[in-house]
């Protein structure tokens, strides 16, 4: 089962220093091919400090599209916890963050956002309370959610699928989804400010693929969720929007692009001819949650080379 950020552990705030098959979604670093089409992957820069004095949750963020998104965030200046399995990786990654808070500050002459880190199962509501508190005692209230924890199908032919592994995906690819959101939404609406949520899902989440209902349905249900919440918040100035990236190279999706055949049939069917870097998901991850798409709610935005074109 592939897993944007994986497994879970007993929830724990980190303020420590040391610090989402073949499913065409969750995702890392694009290929250096000299035949790619479009932006070579690493290029792009930060668009500038969006975020200043606004703080953000990012669940699944210590790997993946989580990861460079909370480090698009942090770049532009926000204050920003992350949550992540992983309790060692979480602290990793929280240290990592902060070096890029310092050259932010320094480069914006203010001083350096915060950032921190929870070790927090998703389906855990009070450890994902917690940590959404922690986020809002960064700045003065809670701007930003980002909702990017997954975990892969099984790979299997429906008939094959049980019961116990569908309702695992479906459990944090859309539960999760919600149990973040809706904690979010909870201490934006206590504010009385609004904000911006944008829940990862996948372009499997549009086009079904073979031996993976699993993964599709949770993806589906991710966009739909997305557009529900929409509809329900936006009395409260609260946005909330999808992304639906294409294959993007990140742990989940490394085993299936390094297997050079497997690698071929799925490059081979993206236009521009290579899997996105988890950088340019953070970018319009980034815009969403930006002012910039101040009237964009309920949308469901496909970043994935043309897969779906």
């Amino acid at each position: 089962m592939r897993a944007e950020d994986g497994g879970w552990t007993e929830p724990a705030l980190e303020p420590t220093r040391p610090e989402d098959g073949p499913g065409a979604g969750d995702g890392a670093r694009a290929p250096e091919d000299a035949d790619a089409v479009g932006r070579p992957a690493g290029r792009g820069a930060a668009a500038g400090a969006r975020f200043v004095g606004r703080t953000a949750l990012v669940t699944g963020g210590s790997s993946g599209i989580g990861l460079a998104t909370a480090t698009r965030l942090v770049a532009e200046g926000a204050g920003v916890v992350i949550v992540g399995r992983d309790s060692v990786k979480v602290s990793e990654v929280v240290g990592a963050l902060r070096e890029v808070a310092a050259i932010t500050a320094a480069e914006l002459g203010t001083d350096p956002a915060g950032v921190e880190g929870a070790s927090v199962d998703v389906m855990d509501e009070e450890g994902i309370r917690l940590a959404a508190e922690a986020a809002a005692k960064l700045g003065r209230r809670l701007d930003v959610c980002i909702a990017s924890a997954g975990v892969d199908g099984a790979a299997e032919n429906a008939l094959e699928l049980t019961v116990e592994d569908f309702r695992s995906v479906l459990d944090v690819n859309v539960l999760g989804l919600f149990i973040a959101a809706r904690t979010a939404a909870e201490r934006m609406a206590h504010d009385g400010e609004g904000g911006a949520i944008v829940l990862v899902a996948s372009v499997n989440g549009l086009v079904a693929e073979p031996e993976f209902a699993d993964y599709n349905t949770s993806k589906g249900g991710a966009v739909m969720l997305a557009k529900s919440l929409a509809r329900d918040w936006a009395a409260k100035g609260i946005r909330v929007n999808a992304i639906c990236p294409g294959y993007t190279r990140t742990p989940m999706t490394e085993a299936y692009l390094a297997d050079p055949p497997t690698a071929a049939t799925i490059l081979g069917r993206i236009p521009l001819g290579r899997a996105a870097d988890p950088a340019e998901i953070a970018a319009v991850i980034a815009f969403l949650a930006s002012d910039e798409a101040s009237y964009m709610t309920g949308s469901v935005v496909v970043a994935d080379g043309g897969w779906t074109a």
